[in-house]
């Protein structure tokens, strides 16, 4: 459940620290050495600008470096439980958290909030749920996309992730990246004889390290490479924590005291709050072999009727 003080955009940073704080440092947390880490020196009002490495499932030294990775972590290492509609919990709670703590930061929320997820293959589980989600407790990592906040800003956390990313991937990333070389085949950012709109480092179209995959791949780069079957779920931020039109309905509110997939599914349709893995993303899935199904697609082709 969402804690009272961050539902309201009059919360102190402070008031933010002091509850990621005590969860930080619960002492039955097996993972209190990296919470405290983390908060120390990323989370805490007194937080350095600096990257802290962690372990984070299968990466033994991931790299974070900025404010909202730093919360994903968090709030991945601190769920007792996480059946399948109770990720999908978390996953919306990161998705405010992220809004309110932009706002109190006074910095730019992430466009979008990911979650990749362990799905059970286990026979027994297909009973549980149609899409075969049981009651077990499913490993998962949350990240976001990059935002401007604490640390070096967006090239530093970007140029973090890229290093996570080279540090497990066996296939080179390639540059331009799949999202820029489809904006140049379009023309976006080019003159029509093809020279370029504007001089820039960077073109135009998503670079690698920006969406929440460069953090939450590698966390689980074993698995996707050996091929075990993982989920993964994009979720846009605004869409998340704005009131549906035609509504007085906004999904981070509505959402924890749903407990069945079909209504949390409906809310996140109606919402338009799915986003579906990007070129960059689908490249890193494929060259690595992994099974990996978004399920921003897979919820999106099921009429309501299949979904239970």
């Amino acid at each position: 459940m969402l804690p009272r003080f961050f539902a309201s955009l009059t919360t102190s940073r402070s008031s933010i620290s002091s509850y990621l704080g005590q969860i930080c440092h619960q002492p039955s947390n097996p993972y209190q050495k990296y919470l405290r880490h983390i908060y120390d020196d990323i989370l805490s009002p007194y937080g350095k600008v600096h990257s802290v490495r962690v372990p984070f499932h299968e990466h033994k030294e991931m790299e974070i470096s900025d404010y909202f990775s730093a919360l994903g972590y968090v709030l991945t290492y601190t769920t007792a439980t996480a059946s399948f509609t109770q990720l999908l919990h978390r996953l919306s709670q990161y998705a405010e958290w992220c809004r309110v703590s932009s706002a109190v930061l006074e910095t730019n929320t992430p466009t979008v909030v990911q979650m990749l997820f362990q799905v059970p293959s286990e026979p027994d589980l297909i009973a549980n749920a149609r899409y075969g989600y049981g009651p077990s407790k499913l490993k998962f990592s949350l990240a976001s996309s990059v935002s401007a906040g604490k640390g070096g800003g967006r090239e530093d956390v970007r140029e973090n992730r890229i290093r996570t990313l080279e540090s497990v991937w066996s296939h080179p990333l390639v540059y331009p990246t799949p999202v820029q070389q489809a904006h140049a085949s379009a023309g976006i950012g080019f003159e029509r004889n093809g020279s370029r709109v504007e001089p820039s480092a960077e073109l135009f179209g998503t670079p690698w390290g920006h969406c929440g995959e460069g953090v939450s791949f590698p966390s689980m780069h074993q698995s996707i490479s050996l091929g075990r079957p993982l989920g993964t779920l994009a979720l846009s931020v605004k869409a998340m924590t704005c009131v549906i039109p035609g509504t007085d309905t906004i999904p981070v509110c509505a959402i924890p005291a749903l407990t069945s997939l079909t209504d949390i599914v409906e809310i996140l349709k109606v919402a338009g709050a799915m986003r579906p893995m990007c070129l960059n993303c689908l490249y890193l899935r494929n060259t690595a072999g992994g099974s990996i199904q978004d399920h921003a697609v897979k919820f999106s082709a099921f009429e309501d009727t299949n979904i239970g």
